[in-house]
This record gives C-alpha cells, structure tokens and sequence, in this order.
C-alpha cells in the first residue's frame, strides 16, 4: 500500500512531462508552417515583378508604331508623342480603362493591363490614327498582381525634351549655324528609335541644317553601334535609353546601320 502511494506522483510527473514536449513541438511546428508561407507569399511577388515588362508604342509620322502590340497580362504600355510637327493629341481608350488623356510633345501616358483580351485606343478626331493591344495570359503570369498601384491607370508627365538634351552625346558638327538661334536648332529636331534591334522610322526626309537624333529604347535592354554608311561619324556605341545627334548640312541621301544587326537600315533624304 506504501509503494502504491509513493509510485502514483511519478506517473503523473511523467505525463505532464509528455503533455509540455506535444504542446511545444506543436508550437514549433506551426511556427515553422508560417516562416515557409510567408517566404513562398515572398519568392511569388518577386517573380511577378521579374516577369512584368514596360512596352513602348510611339506616336511619329502621324502614325502609331506599332499599332499592334502583344503584351502579357499585368504588363505595362507607355504611348509617346514624339510627332513632328509638334503638337498635342488626346489618347482615346475604346474599352473606357481610362480617361481621355492629353498628350503633348515630348509626354507619356502609361497603363498597366490586369485584364486579358483586345483593348483599342485612338487618336480623338484624326481617322486612321488607331491601334490594339493584345493581352494574353501565360503561366509566368497567373499569379496576382504585383501590387494595388497596378489596379488603375499611371500616368507619368515628365520633360522629356530636357532629359534627351542632357542624354545626347555630342558631335562635332552639332554648333549651332550662323545666323540661327538655339531654340531654332532643337526645334528642328527628328527622332529616331531603335526599337527592337531596328529603326523607327526606317525612311525620313529633312531639310539641310536639321538635325536628327537617334534614341536606343530598345527591349531587352542592350547596346548597338550606330554606323554611317557614308563615314560622316566615327560610330558612337548607344546604351539604352541613351542618344547621339547630328546636324546635316549638306543635301544627299544617308544610310545607316545597325553593326549588331545586318538587317537594319535607315535612309535619310536630305533636301
């Protein structure tokens, strides 16, 4: 009877004992079940964000370039004006994803796709100023959303103008013309793209004494050897987002040509 008494607060020692070891391997176990949710939540949004692009689709020439384009869904899209003359045009969206917006010389708009499907825009009161974009689901982007700023248009305002002056590289025939001003020198400016390993416009025509500037928007980003089939330059090599400018003075007709890339060509007819 004495042993019977003495062997009974052992028992129970020994299942508290078990009772605390459950209760903390649970504790541990969900802790663990946590820290593994929330680095996969983590590892997702980074590969959301790894796999949206910015897309680029220019106003020049009185025309959109391109006027289609294929985008994945969450993907944004910048409309530039970069129209010569210069002149404001209002972006129209024919699926109302956003309000009619002004876009003047040099400006962007941008906006951001959640939605699959075919999107139209235009230009307000011009015919044949139009163009799609096509947005398309696939399997890196069925996961949500990077963030809420995504949910509603962004545009974005900048001076363009003076960040291209600043970017520009400079040659030794860009001095202003006697007889002409500096502010008559940069409007008589004519861009060109280079946009995916090619020239936007392929073919322009300018008088004697304008200058043309060549800008790398190029996706994915990388850099090309401008090259003067006529040896005007020594040829500049072009980052992206960076510029080279020349001023023509003499009539003719100019080539140019991409090094990286035999199939580029830009012909410059010069009056």
């Amino acid at each position: 009877m004495v042993t019977y008494k003495g062997f009974k607060p052992g028992i129970l020692a020994v299942l508290v004992f078990i009772l605390l070891t459950g209760l903390t391997t649970a504790a541990l176990a969900q802790e663990e079940t946590t820290e593994t949710s929330r680095m996969n939540q983590s590892s997702t949004s980074e590969e959301n964000e790894s796999v949206s692009q910015t897309r680029t689709i220019v106003l020049i020439n009185n025309a959109f370039d391109p006027e289609t384009m294929e985008i994945n869904q969450y993907d944004t899209v910048v409309w530039r004006n970069l129209n010569k003359p210069k002149r404001s045009f209002v972006l129209v969206s024919e699926d109302n994803l956003w309000e009619d917006f002004t876009l003047g010389y040099g400006k962007s708009f941008e906006y951001t796709f959640n939605e699959t499907g075919n999107f139209g825009f235009s230009i307000q009161g011009e015919r044949g100023l139009e163009g799609t974009v096509a947005v398309s689901e696939s399997r890196e982007t069925t996961e949500a959303p990077l963030s809420e700023r995504e949910t509603q248009p962004q545009i974005q305002q900048e001076e363009t103008e003076q960040q291209e002056e600043e970017e520009v590289t400079p040659s030794p025939t860009e001095e202003v013309t006697p007889g002409r001003t500096a502010e008559e020198v940069q409007s008589s400016e004519n861009s060109v793209l280079i946009r995916e390993s090619a020239f936007y416009p392929e073919t322009l025509e300018l008088n004697t004494g304008e200058t043309v500037v060549w800008k790398n928007l190029n996706r994915p980003k990388r850099s090309f050897t401008l090259v003067s089939e006529e040896g005007l330059f020594e040829d500049p090599v072009l980052g992206y987002g960076k510029s080279f400018s020349y001023t023509f003075d003499e009539a003719g007709e100019y080539t140019f040509k991409l090094e990286e890339d035999s199939g580029s060509e830009l012909v410059l007819t010069v009056e």
